[in-house]
């Protein structure tokens, strides 16, 4: 996906920032929404002796839980760097953003003098679907070695 701005256009890297916080709520929508709705059914409800859960039905609960949190977006990687020598200030950047299992996108914004482009990846198992420049591949890895 490919989108070319004016350089002369207001912010270009708050522009590109909104688009990462719609994919973002796009992703939680789809992916995270649905399990949490899956992890809150019937059965999810809690079974009492004078209103306390018992344990077993906390530790199902818990279960769900951490299976709901492998999915959730919880690792980002952010680089910024220079695209082309003659434009410094390090306005061009790579964004990752990945849940627990590695699966999640890939934002990266080219600035040069004449206009900047943006390109997204989706990403599985921290790979790319397509191939990726040695900038996100850093932004991938520092997404990858958060806690």
């Amino acid at each position: 996906m490919t989108f070319e701005l004016a350089a002369s256009s207001p912010p270009v890297i708050v522009t590109s920032a909104m688009m990462a916080v719609a994919a973002l709520v796009i992703y939680h929508w789809l992916f995270v929404r649905r399990a949490r709705r899956a992890a809150s059914g019937p059965d999810a409800a809690p079974s009492s002796k004078k209103g306390l859960p018992d344990v077993a039905d906390l530790s199902r609960r818990v279960a769900a839980l951490e299976s709901a949190a492998s999915r959730a977006l919880q690792h980002v990687g952010f680089v910024r760097f220079n695209a082309f020598p003659d434009v410094g200030s390090e306005l061009s950047y790579a964004l990752a953003v990945v849940d627990g299992l590695g699966n999640g996108f890939l934002v990266t914004s080219i600035y040069s003098r004449e206009e900047v482009r943006t390109y997204a990846k989706a990403l599985r198992g921290f790979a790319a679907d397509k191939e990726v420049s040695a900038e996100e591949a850093r932004a991938l890895r520092l997404a990858r070695e958060r806690p």
